[in-house]
Parts: C-alpha cells; sequence; structure tokens
C-alpha cells in the first residue's frame, strides 16, 4: 500500500510511525479505520497515528497525528512498546518501526467529544471505541496483537518515558 506522505520517486529505507492507544473507562480502545486499502472490507481499523516528519520528535509525533485523526489533544511521554514490521515482499512498503505511546483513560465527557475531525475525512472514514472483545473481528491480526502487547504493557505499568536530548518528553 503507497502512502501519500512518502515519497515514492525516493521511499524511504525504513519508515518511522507514531500511534497512540487510548482508552475509555470501560477499557475500550479508540481505533481509527482509514479509506485507503480497508474501506469495503470489515477488518482494518487501527490505532489512530501515522508516519512522523523528518526531525520530528515521536511524542510530538503521536501527539500530532492523534489531534488530526481524532481531535484530541494529549501529553504524550511515555511509550508501551516498539512493533517492528518487515518490508512488504512486494517492496510496495519499506520496513517499518512502530512506536506506540500511552494516550491514557478518558473520563466520560472526554470520550464522548471525541469525533472525526472534518480535517481527517478523507484519509478514515471513521473514529470509535472497540471493545478489546473485538480487536480480532475489527483489525489485523498484526495489528490485533500490536494493541493486546500495548494494552498488556500498560495494564502491568511496563510504561518507559520518552526523552529528547536527556529530558523527559511532553507535548
Amino acid at each position: 500500500m503507497a502512502h501519500a506522505d512518502i515519497d515514492q520517486a525516493d521511499p524511504p529505507r525504513r519508515r518511522i510511525r507514531a500511534v497512540v492507544l487510548v482508552r475509555n473507562r470501560y477499557g475500550d480502545i479508540l481505533m481509527v479505520k482509514p479509506r485507503r486499502g480497508h474501506a469495503d472490507r470489515k477488518q482494518g481499523w487501527q490505532l489512530p497515528g501515522g508516519g512522523t516528519h523528518a526531525g520530528e520528535p515521536i511524542a510530538v509525533a503521536a501527539a500530532r497525528e492523534l489531534l488530526e485523526k481524532t481531535g484530541l489533544k494529549r501529553k504524550l511521554s511515555y511509550l508501551l512498546m516498539v512493533d517492528q514490521v518487515p518490508a512488504s515482499a512486494d517492496q510496495a512498503s519499506a520496513e517499518g518501526i512502530n512506536f506506540v505511546l500511552d494516550g491514557g483513560t478518558l473520563d466520560n465527557d472526554e470520550a464522548a467529544a471525541v469525533s472525526l475531525p472534518e480535517s481527517a475525512q478523507g484519509e478514515l472514514s471513521a473514529v470509535e471505541w472497540v471493545p478489546a472483545g473485538q480487536l480480532d473481528e475489527l483489525a489485523l491480526p498484526y495489528q490485533a496483537a500490536r494493541i493486546r502487547a500495548a494494552a498488556r504493557a500498560f495494564e502491568y505499568g511496563m510504561r518507559q518515558p520518552m526523552f529528547l536530548l536527556g529530558e523527559l518528553v511532553g507535548s
């Protein structure tokens, strides 16, 4: 799958993505449904996030992507996991490194206010709270595994602080 923000004439050898695990008080997970590649399938839901820009700190990229895709503004300072994705067999997608950051747990009012921003409607078809029990039904297998691993890291207190030049980051 080609990515709109990638120069196809000179694609990077490795993609760096920043995604965010956000939950509501019931343990449901905030997920987005991309239009490209998954619009006609039940599966394809994923965590909100996207590619980092050159020189952009991971936590800043994650916060920017979360805001762009869900309208949520969150301070992101903790990493839950890193997930490496090999290049696609047809070389259409470069190897990727996915950083999953902790977006915390929203209270009922915050969770109810989440909606698909108008600016993201060309890229996404929906933003929804997905019960953890529906991950296998709605997410691709590797996405579901990534989300479960990040949720376990959160539950077991395995968050790691994100640093930039020795200072805790927070956007």
